[in-house]
């Protein structure tokens, strides 16, 4: 008997394990859009035909092998993503290094993976735009570099970041007001520090820095065109300054047509170097081309072919403006690649005309996706707008907005749909209020909702600064009825609807902290129970039994509760940070919590969600504030035990929205930075 109970309880082990290993797939599958977002920088291998690599301000950073037909994702073991230059070694491509917002980053293989370079006790950090070339790399030793940091300060290694020296531990040159925006070598050795105070030269060893008191003031860019006669470009004001001996003295050229120039780009095939600048007037910007050192300028903004497919955000986003990097290929002069707050263009013909090259550089922010009954997907996005994929997210279209509108462009952060109705919430760039976006033809059209809700954005105990409708939720038992919470003492709090959102008032009752991320839920077992998630300040789960009108705090050993779920059967959970990224369940209607999920300190749990069909599968993401790579855990036993799914999911930002399909067939996510992703469930 005994052997039999054993051959029974190893039976079950063996079922329950082949069970949990095939509730994956394992494999992520792309699922969502390119384009409209924010790409800082490009650099081209200059000894590698047709790789050029791509920078993000929150996504890392790809690699293309093919003059940007196809880019992928060469994050693994970045620990930053926030990345304002990567650089590769003159004399070996395989060596790069990455300037991120956490630090130096090291590669010895192309960026196959990436290990952290010492960061001088947290003093070695880059911000996007500002440090646009914080990196130069001695053009005969790829283990010799200098950085110029976000904190005003200039280091040098000689062995790939091991070990830094500070080249002004007085302060006597590089102080906290300035920014530093770029670095470069001369033929002999010399360092050059660009900045927002002007130029400074320093020997070969670091040493002997001096003012270049002749040079502009600012500097936001600076070239060297290495042939004889060396030339120094710097840029930064209206005109282009060159100098021919080493800094010393400086010509200008005539000035451009508006604004300032922001970025340099030689074409170094011929004698004499063709150049190209991009100039900036605030949000404003393009390229200009000079054939005679800055006597003549010439636009090259004509003939900007969007990806329409690609990066649906086209329909109402315009070509170009504001670019932020220009870099011209060395092997071809005729290809060129510009940057800019929205995608990644290139040209084939010098600069006549241009084609938007983002396949496989997703670069959005999604803060939630849905599945309708059918199957078809919705993904409210930051700055994107809301779009809809009826493919199972091979093409997207826009939704809203479709066309370029200063009261519906900006960010949507929350969908719901229900039958032909659709209703979002909306922050506008151009007016500081919140709204609601209500359709009720399925999105062929869009009407803006402010009535009943707050005139301006709340500014006190808010999660960003200004308070946002970050948390939207329907009545599973009756769709009329949508809550709706907004951060913030002076005017946010619970709003509800009863016709579907087209109309709303503030909740009688309010739960006792205001300050809300995303945690917001409706009972499916009891439509007069509503679970408020708080952040911090008296944080903590907050729930009514009646339908809003009173809250009780049930639960408070994790202040920060960043998103909450109900199951089917009533389970509770809550997600968030409690020291670390922890998830807490209740099983009773949220009268006692426990905690079912600890997935380690440095991290927040983001959100949390349970499939429709099955109360015991459950789902959730690791996010961390400072940079580190999300991940993806899955339980089938009521969050008792868990999975890690990621798998091959690329290193990245954490999810900020995870949802079952109707059918339980996928799991989809919607990345802070990244897009959307999907994985076959078995």
């Amino acid at each position: 008997m005994k052997k039999i109970n054993g051959l029974f309880l190893l039976s079950v082990v063996l079922f329950f394990s082949a069970s949990f290993s095939q509730a994956a797939g394992g494999h992520w599958e792309f699922a969502g859009w390119y384009g409209g977002g924010c790409y800082p920088n490009l650099t081209f291998d200059p000894l590698i035909k047709d790789r050029v690599y791509l920078t993000s301000d929150v996504a890392g950073l790809w690699r293309s092998d093919d003059l940007g037909g196809h880019w992928y994702f060469i994050t693994k073991g970045l620990g930053q993503f926030t990345v304002a230059q990567v650089a590769v070694a003159p004399t070996d491509s395989n060596t790069l290094y990455a300037a991120t917002g956490g630090g130096v980053y090291v590669s010895n293989n192309a960026g196959g993976s990436w290990v952290a370079a010492d960061n001088a006790q947290g003093k070695i950090t880059f911000k996007r735009p500002d440090n646009y070339r914080p990196i130069a790399i001695d053009p005969q030793n790829p283990s010799k570099l200098c950085i110029g940091t976000a904190g005003s300060q200039v280091f040098c290694s000689l062995n790939s970041g091991v070990q830094w020296t500070d080249l002004d531990p007085k302060r006597t040159f590089f102080t906290n007001n300035i920014s530093i925006s770029a670095l470069a070598y001369d033929k002999q050795g010399k360092l050059y520090v660009a900045s927002t105070k002007g130029l400074t030269r320093c020997g070969t060893d670091g040493s002997g820095c001096q003012w270049l008191t002749s040079a502009p003031n600012p500097i936001t860019d600076l070239v060297f065109f290495h042939k004889t006669p060396a030339i120094l470009y710097a840029a930064g004001l209206n005109k282009l300054w060159s100098s021919a001996d080493n800094g010393n003295s400086w010509t200008q050229s005539s000035p451009i047509p508006q604004g300032t120039i922001y970025r340099i780009a030689l074409d170094e095939s011929g004698n004499v170097p063709v150049i190209r600048v991009i100039w900036i007037n605030g949000w404003q910007g393009g390229v200009l081309i000079t054939h005679d050192a800055g006597k003549t300028w010439a636009s090259q903004d004509n003939n900007l072919k969007a990806d329409i497919i690609s990066d649906p955000t086209r329909l109402w986003a315009v070509n170009g403006g504001k670019s932020t990097s220009l870099q011209v290929d060395p092997f071809n002069p005729n290809v060129i690649f510009r940057a800019d707050w929205w995608g990644v263009w290139r040209s084939d013909d010098s600069g006549s005309s241009w084609n938007e090259k983002i396949v496989g550089a997703p670069d959005t922010v999604a803060t939630q996706v849905v599945l309708d009954p059918k199957g078809n997907i919705y993904v409210s996005s930051m700055d994107d707008g809301l779009l809809r994929s009826q493919d199972g997210g091979k093409t997207y279209q826009m939704l809203f907005p479709t066309k370029y509108d200063p009261a519906r462009c900006g960010h949507v952060w929350r969908v719901a749909v229900s039958g032909n109705t659709i209703v979002g919430t909306s922050s506008p760039w151009a007016e500081i209020i919140n709204q609601v976006i209500y359709s009720n033809d399925l999105g062929n059209t869009f009407t803006l909702v402010r009535n009943g809700l707050p005139s301006g954005r709340p500014k006190v105990n808010t999660m960003w600064g200004q308070g946002y409708p970050r948390a939207l939720a329907v009545d599973p038992n009756n769709a009329n009825t949508i809550y709706l919470g907004i951060d913030g003492d002076d005017g946010g709090g619970l709003f509800v609807s009863k016709d579907k959102g087209q109309t709303w008032q503030r909740s009688s009752g309010q739960p006792g902290s205001l300050r809300v991320y995303n945690g917001l839920a409706v009972d499916p077992t009891n439509s007069n129970r509503i679970i408020w998630g708080a952040c911090a300040t008296r944080g903590g789960v907050y729930i009514s039994e009646d339908a809003g009108k009173t809250f009780t705090l049930r639960e408070n050993q994790m202040s920060w509760v960043f998103g909450v779920a109900v199951a089917s059967d009533g389970s509770m959970y809550a997600a968030g940070d409690s020291s670390g990224a922890k998830l807490f369940s209740s099983v009773d209607h949220g009268k006692t919590w426990k905690m079912t999920g600890d997935f380690g300190t440095g991290y927040a749990l983001g959100t949390v969600t349970v499939d429709p069909n099955n109360p015991k599968r459950i789902a959730v993401s690791t996010v961390s504030w400072s940079g580190m790579p999300g991940k993806i855990f899955l339980s089938i036993d009521s969050a008792k035990t868990w999975q890690d799914i990621t798998a091959d999911l690329p290193d990245g930002a954490g999810a900020s929205s995870i949802v079952f399909d109707p059918k339980g067939q996928y799991l989809y996510i919607g990345r802070y930075a990244g897009s959307v992703y999907k994985m076959a469930l078995q």
